[in-house]
C-alpha cells in the first residue's frame, strides 16, 4: 500500500537537526486502521523531527475535521479537531515503550512507522460525547425530528414518596 508507506520516517540518513514532514489525512487513512466511525476527514499533520546524537524528538501538530456520527441524533457531522503531541525516540539496544511520550528504539533502526501514533493522536482529539455543535443562537443542530422523538420518550422525574416523607421530617422544626 503506497499510502501506508508515506508514514515511514527514514531515520537512517537524516542529518542532525530539524526535518519537516507533512501529511494530509483523509478517509483512506482511517480505512487503513479499520475505523468505521470516521466516514470522511481532512486533517493536516505537521511533524517536526529533530534528530540528536542519541535521540529523536517528534513534534506533531494536527488540525482539521473528522466526519463522525452524532451521539444524540445519529446524523453525520464535521467535528473540528486540533492538538499537539510530542514523542521522544531514545536510542537503545532493544524496543520498549517506556511511557506515552518515550519509546526506546534500536540504535540501528532505519525507519519508524508513525501511522499508528498519528491515528491514535487524532482519534483522541475527538470529544468524549460527539454531538452537533449549537448554532449561533444556542439551538441544537441535531435532526429536529429525532430531538422531538427523544423528548417524547423522556419520563417525567418522579420522587419516591418515602424520600419525600423523609425530606418533610427535616422541616418539622
Amino acid at each position: 500500500m503506497k499510502y501506508a508507506s508515506e508514514f515511514m520516517l527514514p531515520l537512517a540518513g537524516l542529518p542532525l537537526g530539524e526535518t519537516l514532514f507533512t501529511f494530509v489525512l483523509a478517509r483512506p487513512f482511517f480505512e487503513l486502521h479499520a475505523d468505521e466511525e470516521v466516514s470522511d476527514a481532512a486533517v493536516n499533520v505537521e511533524l517536526v523531527l529533530t534528530k540528536h546524537e542519541n535521540m529523536t524528538e517528534l513534534s506533531f501538530k494536527m488540525q482539521g475535521w473528522l466526519q463522525v456520527p452524532c451521539d444524540r441524533c445519529g446524523e453525520l457531522y464535521r467535528q473540528e479537531v486540533k492538538g499537539r503531541e510530542r514523542l521522544i525516540l531514545k536510542n537503545s539496544d532493544h524496543y520498549e515503550e517506556e511511557s506515552d511520550e518515550i519509546i526506546l528504539v534500536p540504535a540501528d533502526l532505519h525507519e519508524f512507522d508513525v501511522s499508528q501514533l498519528i491515528y491514535e493522536y487524532v482519534v483522541l482529539l475527538l470529544p468524549f460525547k460527539k454531538v452537533h455543535p449549537d448554532d449561533a443562537d444556542g439551538n441544537s443542530n441535531c435532526d429536529p425530528q429525532v430531538l422531538a422523538r427523544l423528548s417524547q420518550m423522556e419520563k417525567p422525574e418522579s420522587i419516591d414518596p418515602r424520600w419525600e416523607a423523609l425530606r418533610n421530617l427535616g422541616n418539622l422544626s
